[in-house]
């Protein structure tokens, strides 16, 4: 009796002390693993509040080690980065708009102050009523390419996955520009025309090329050679507009698709400067990849786009005019 008992106390201090060791160790764990916790919604809460205090740049800290917090704060993170982007952006909209716009408004002001000072008859207010409301209906179509921007990258419109022959807009458009370009001593051609079909909006996808025609026309002295092709194979499609005229310098090339920008020779011409940003908002619609290289000599834009899944099926809706005023 006396080793069953002793057994039974052994037994007993065995339990009690791996109790013990097992509560000591868990209220432990318990204690790391809600510090480690808490330390990582510290540091997201400290985020918020930098980002709330106007830093934008901050970031939420990943310890790469693939767990649900750092799925969240990668998640989390690629959220900041958008907005940024999006307040960048805006910021960058609103100082443009102030530099850009002020120059036709001072200028549509003087005009009207030098008419009231000097005009003496009816025909001189009535050339200059009309020369306003052509400097007002410029600004009018800066504010709608501005407009339409907005509704396009902010996804105002529902995306549209329609299968389209882009090849078909590509030989409408080319065929509308080609007298246009004719008149200015210049060539525009298409010397390969791959049948493509690409899911997305025929509208905007016309309203993309004709931008970038009507810039490469407009953009290049007489003589010069413009070519649109469109190659299709592997699964994408590249559309390219190449021209051999005076081309972009590399420094600038990473800019022209920024709203208002152009190139200092180009400030002569007519255009607001809003022709390639509605170009590239419609690429990133149709998550088409854009590029701008040297086409020794000239510019070369190419874009290339994933070829739908359906090649074969017919495209949506039928073919529709194009006119040189779509491109403002």
């Amino acid at each position: 009796l006396e080793w069953i008992e002793d057994a039974d106390e052994a037994i007993f201090h065995a339990f009690s002390v791996a109790v013990l060791v097992t509560l000591g160790l868990g209220i432990a764990g318990g204690a790391l693993l809600s510090v480690a916790f808490l330390q990582r919604v510290d540091a997201i809460s400290r985020t918020a509040e930098a980002i709330i205090a106007g830093d934008l740049a901050s970031r939420i800290p990943v310890r790469g080690t693939g767990d649900d917090l750092d799925r969240l704060s990668n998640t989390l993170n690629h959220m900041l980065g958008r907005i940024a982007d999006l307040m960048e952006g805006l910021r960058q909209v609103s100082n443009d708009i102030a530099h850009d716009l002020r120059t036709p408004l001072a200028r549509l002001r003087q005009r009207l102050e030098r008419v009231r000072a000097t005009a003496a008859s009816v025909d001189d207010y009535a050339v200059a009523v009309d020369a306003a409301l052509a400097e007002t209906d410029t600004l009018l179509e800066t504010f709608a390419a501005l407009l339409r921007i907005a509704q396009i990258e902010g996804g105002a419109r529902p995306p549209v996955r329609d299968p389209v022959e882009l090849h078909a807009i590509v030989e409408t458009v080319v065929e509308a520009f080609t007298p246009s370009a004719e008149e200015d001593g210049k060539v525009l051609v298409s010397p390969r025309l791959d049948p493509a079909v690409v899911a997305g909006d025929r509208e905007l996808l016309t309203q993309m090329l004709v931008n970038l025609v009507e810039n490469a026309i407009r953009h290049t002295p007489a003589g010069t050679r413009i070519e649109v092709d469109l190659t299709a194979g592997s699964g994408v499609v590249r559309l390219t507009i190449a021209d051999d005229g005076p081309g972009v310098p590399a420094e600038e090339r990473g800019r022209i698709f920024r709203r208002f920008y152009r190139l200092e020779r180009s400030r002569t011409t007519d255009g607001s400067g809003l022709g390639l940003s509605l170009v590239k908002a419609i690429a990133d619609r149709h998550e088409a990849t854009v590029s701008v290289s040297d086409n020794r000599p000239g510019l070369r834009v190419s874009l290339d786009f994933n070829l739908h899944d359906g090649a074969s099926a017919q495209p949506a809706g039928g073919g529709h005019p194009v006119t040189a005023q779509h491109s403002r």
